[in-house]
């Protein structure tokens, strides 16, 4: 799913890996010259400005205060910086979350509400803010490119939450239905925070709890534990 980059230092694994750290602190890394990082960045912040046609690569290079030789250094052209914010949204969104949660030690249902607990993670104003996965569904309504990467992302999480309900010991015929609950949530209160500005964690950890049923009484004890 995540591929090397033919141009500039950086593929999208290592923008997987310092982006995580930018969206849990809602800032940008200290360095002292620009990274590809920072150009994926700024586009993020410029699609939740004006969409897809506000990436463009002289306004991008006003917002870093750089030069386009800056961004022909990193990316062929816009094209491929659009394939780098696709694989790194991508990669943020399913891999990276999930694998976070595998590794935590938490039995089944603790690993469930650590889940909801990441999701509900406001993402940081060096990515867009919490604008930012609303605009990307947009420009996948428009790009066929984008389109195929939100359909991607929208089948993993419902394969992975479909995972994490299995491992606390729902029926299979109760999966798919429970985790597209879940996830039809998750967007709704997405786009509720926008103009509300309410906290995801608790609606869906209510959510959670009620769906999963008794199978989970155990876990939520652990989630607890590891706030």
């Amino acid at each position: 799913m995540l591929h090397t980059v033919a141009y500039g230092v950086a593929g999208p694994l290592d923008l997987v890996h310092t982006a995580a750290y930018v969206w849990r602190m809602g800032k940008a890394v200290p360095k002292s010259r620009l990274g590809r990082t920072d150009w994926v960045l700024a586009g993020f912040r410029a699609l939740v400005r004006g969409g897809i046609a506000a990436v463009r690569v002289e306004p991008l290079a006003r917002d870093l205060n750089a030069t386009k030789g800056s961004f022909y250094w990193h990316f062929k052209d816009l094209p491929d910086l659009h394939q780098a914010m696709l694989d790194l949204w991508e990669g943020l969104a399913t891999s990276a979350i999930t694998a976070h949660v595998r590794q935590s030690g938490l039995d089944p249902m603790g690993q469930l509400m650590l889940l909801v607990d990441m999701v509900s993670i406001r993402p940081g104003e060096a990515f867009g803010g919490v604008e930012i996965e609303p605009a990307l569904r947009d420009w996948g309504r428009s790009d066929p490119r984008a389109r195929a990467v939100v359909e991607r992302v929208d089948r993993q999480r419902l394969s992975d939450l479909a995972g994490f309900l299995r491992a606390v010991g729902l029926e299979e015929s109760e999966l798919l239905p429970r985790a597209q609950l879940i996830y039809a949530a998750v967007i709704g209160l997405e786009s509720l925070r926008l103009t509300t500005g309410q906290d995801m964690a608790p609606p869906l950890r209510s959510l959670v709890v009620q769906l999963a049923g008794q199978h989970g009484a155990s876990g939520r004890t652990s989630a607890t534990r590891q706030e």
